[in-house]
């Protein structure tokens, strides 16, 4: 395969796996102790729109770093895209939340 085919399919890939991602950076962040404290002073719609702005920019950000093979494994099998997911979000939450809430 390549180069350029392998990147098509990484972007293609990415593509696909970005609202998955927005929506595990809103469990995550809904799991966290740390939102729920930082929630609690904030109106439900500056709640919705802080979550928005963070997962929207954990989604453009945390697969970019992401190798081709990563994405291949996350393309043919549950597990390694639920474990994928999971490493990209938690990577990349900490600084969109920080860039959020400035």
């Amino acid at each position: 395969m390549s180069i350029f085919a392998m990147n098509k399919n990484s972007n293609l890939t990415q593509k696909m796996l970005k609202p998955v991602v927005e929506q595990g950076c809103k469990i995550e962040l809904n799991d966290s102790k740390i939102w729920q404290s930082t929630a609690l002073f904030m109106s439900s719609e500056r709640q919705s729109s802080v979550q928005k702005q963070i997962c929207g920019c954990v989604s453009d950000h945390a697969l970019k770093d992401v190798s081709v093979q990563d994405l291949a494994r996350a393309s043919l099998s549950e597990d390694a895209k639920n474990s994928l997911i999971q490493h990209a979000v938690l990577n990349s939450i900490k600084g969109c939340a920080q860039e959020a809430l400035k």
